[in-house]
């Protein structure tokens, strides 16, 4: 493990998993090695471990339970790119609102138009039956 100076030990455990999940060396779908196995290879508390392996599973990386396995969900590359996909969904909601917000408008001032041609008819109409 790279010790990353002035960083929590979980957050270089989970720095060294998460490259550790980018370089294969945990697929997706396998389990990672249990808190026990890996709080003797980091040296560590299983408090450290655990709180580790739960930023990877905030993150998206991990899935599992406790005192069951806990599995590779997703590569972290694979995370960005899901990232990204929200993002630009979200974008294209925004995007969606605007032209809805701004398609109401029109139509609005579109019936007040309809409304005055209506007035305009009727006084015509009125006019032509005197």
């Amino acid at each position: 493990m790279t010790d990353l100076v002035g960083r929590p030990a979980y957050q270089q455990i989970a720095v060294d998993l998460r490259q550790k999940i980018a370089a294969g060396e945990f697929a997706v779908g396998s389990a990672i090695p249990s808190t026990a196995q890996l709080t003797r290879s980091y040296g560590v508390s299983s408090t450290v471990v655990r709180a580790a392996v739960g930023q990877l599973r905030a993150d998206g990386l991990l899935l599992g339970q406790p005192g069951k396995a806990v599995y590779v969900r997703s590569t972290p590359g694979a995370m960005a790119n899901e990232r990204t996909s929200i993002e630009d969904l979200a974008m294209q909601v925004a995007e969606l609102r605007e032209l809805c917000a701004a398609e109401s408008a029109r139509r609005e001032q579109l019936e007040a138009e309809v409304a005055q041609l209506r007035q305009r008819i009727d006084a015509i109409q009125e006019r032509d039956r005197q």
